[in-house]
């Protein structure tokens, strides 16, 4: 009894103390200013009891955190959330998805033209070559040129001379065979100083005819000792202008007209957007289109398939030769070339 009464005369002592010293034994103390670092700021769960939601509630849905009552409130915050929670959504995509954004944007002739001239630009190191002073700002020129108007040759030095079609082939220029029809007889010799067709199609299909004044160049070694033997000719004899074509100019031609493009840029990388063939088009319908057309211009005036029935081993022979051609193409295609 008398421990009992002992009890009891304690607890009077302190319940007739302030109220505040009372608050201050019971109250749970933080620190006032919370350290950058500690992450557990973030992972701490939202406040029970006081102005919050009561035990057992589910959290609250609003972004807002919630400030403790009580220590310096501008400075310790709660958050309502996880961490994971934080991210919003743009971010994560960004942080898991950037290669499905990169894709995302639509790759047309216009924009792909407008990046490869910027890589090539990127490859041209001013810094070792003695240039001239406004050089950079030439060169800055000419490639806004070439991004924002098609219709000039890839150097950017003047517009194209013959007239071209829509084709297969967005990113090159393509002539129809009329158009070859008429530089052949002479139409626009007065704007142009030379012109060669190079044929890609296999020797059994050239000799059973093709074009008037045409060189056979089916392999990419033909290609290049072709650029290597005309490199000065855009100087002493004016505008050396090429025409690619096959059978129906849809792979063969295409492909040789791209790697002596990328050839030509290689070669010529110093001297940046100088080629030596900055003008070349692509006959669109090939050979086949064109005999039809204009069987008179052809010599002999034959066509030959390169499916026919009597070329089978050689048809074998050249597949074979174009397959390892190709493969050697992976290696080229970790340079960076325009091919516009």
């Amino acid at each position: 009894m008398e421990r009992e009464r002992t009890s009891k005369t304690e607890i009077s002592s302190i319940c007739s103390s302030e109220p505040s010293t009372l608050c201050d034994m019971l109250r749970l103390t933080t620190p006032s200013k919370p350290e950058e670092s500690d992450i557990g700021i973030f992972l701490t769960p939202p406040v029970r009891g006081g102005n919050t939601a009561e035990k057992g509630d589910e959290w609250a849905a609003t972004d807002t955190p919630t400030v403790i009552s009580g220590h310096d409130r501008s400075n310790i915050e709660v958050c309502r959330k996880p961490l994971g929670r934080f991210l919003s959504f743009d971010v994560k995509r960004s942080l898991f998805s950037s290669k499905r954004l990169a894709d995302a944007h639509e790759d047309t002739p216009g924009s792909k033209r407008l990046r490869e001239t910027a890589v090539a630009l990127s490859n041209v190191t001013l810094d070792n070559v003695e240039t001239p002073s406004g050089r950079g700002d030439e060169i800055k020129s000419v490639v806004n040129t070439l991004s924002t108007d098609p219709e000039v040759v890839a150097d950017g030095s003047r517009p194209y001379t013959i007239p071209t079609v829509h084709g297969k082939h967005k990113d090159l220029k393509a002539i129809s065979p009329d158009t070859m029809d008429a530089v052949l007889r002479g139409c626009y010799d007065d704007e142009i100083g030379r012109m060669t067709v190079i044929d890609c199609r296999y020797p059994y299909e050239f000799k059973g005819g093709y074009i008037r004044g045409a060189v056979n160049l089916f392999t990419r070694d033909m290609v290049r000792d072709f650029l290597l033997s005309h490199m000065n000719d855009d100087a002493t004899s004016g505008r050396h202008v090429l025409v690619f074509h096959c059978e129906f100019s849809s792979e063969r031609g295409p492909k040789m007209y791209r790697h002596l493009r990328s050839e030509d840029r290689g070669l010529h990388t110093d001297v940046y957007p100088r080629l030596a063939f900055p003008e070349v088009y692509l006959l669109e319908g090939g050979y086949k289109a064109f005999f039809h057309k204009h069987m008179v211009q052809c010599k002999p005036q034959q066509y030959m398939p390169m499916l026919h029935k009597d070329h089978v081993t050689d048809l074998r022979h050249f597949r074979a030769k174009s397959k390892s051609w190709t493969a050697g193409e992976r290696v080229n295609r970790l340079r960076t070339s325009l091919r516009f």
